[in-house]
């Protein structure tokens, strides 16, 4: 997986559309091309990397660690931050894609945060809600949990970043366990070096 960390963004399409060539509807093809128009702009948080490259190596981390042959579960991957990030309007996803990819992305978007409410508490409650969502709701979301936590320490320092580790693995690690070993594996394994980077930055 980690090869994958070595590829921008142009590399990492192509290969992710290679990969999927002969998948059925919905289309992969049609959801990184919707994905690069919502996030064209965007740059990923504490790096010069443009957003895009996360939901692809999100896509790409389902289908090479989570081994996923699902368009539905990679088109949801490629989509989850597309509601939002930017006004693409749900009818659009639902149109191109079915209900089942619109559900799982909406599943997958953080709630709005109420007054009052600090970012960890409005994780727990989308995590608390997420328990009922399903098995590759959780796939997704733990792949990419994965991808955030591989490159966390550029974007997250201090408390917030102890505080990411801690949900990743009290909230989302054991619905991991329950839905794809080799992905619980692998993002356990991310949360125990998150761990290490951030001790050392204290």
């Amino acid at each position: 997986m980690q090869e994958i960390y070595s590829l921008n963004a142009e590399q990492l399409e192509q290969r992710l559309r290679e990969a999927t060539v002969t998948m059925a509807w919905p289309s992969v093809s049609s959801a990184i091309d919707l994905a690069k128009q919502a996030h064209d702009g965007q740059m990923r948080r504490g790096s010069d990397n443009p957003y895009i490259v996360h939901p692809l190596r999100v896509a790409l981390i389902l289908l090479e660690v989570a081994e996923q042959k699902n368009a539905v579960v990679i088109c949801a991957g490629i989509l989850h931050d597309v509601l939002e990030d930017s006004n693409t309007p749900q009818d659009h996803i639902e149109d191109d894609f079915g209900s089942q990819v619109l559900d799982m992305v909406l599943s997958l978007t953080h709630p709005d945060q109420k007054d009052g409410e600090t970012t960890f508490e409005r994780n727990k409650r989308m995590f608390e809600n997420m328990r009922w969502a399903g098995r590759d709701v959780h796939i997704v979301k733990s792949a990419d949990r994965l991808d955030n936590l591989t490159t966390a320490h550029q974007a997250m320092k201090g408390e917030r970043l102890s505080e990411y580790i801690n949900e990743s693995k009290e909230m989302l690690l054991p619905l991991t366990l329950a839905s794809n070993t080799a992905l619980y594996h692998a993002l356990n394994a991310a949360i125990e070096k998150a761990s290490v980077i951030g001790s050392e930055a204290e």
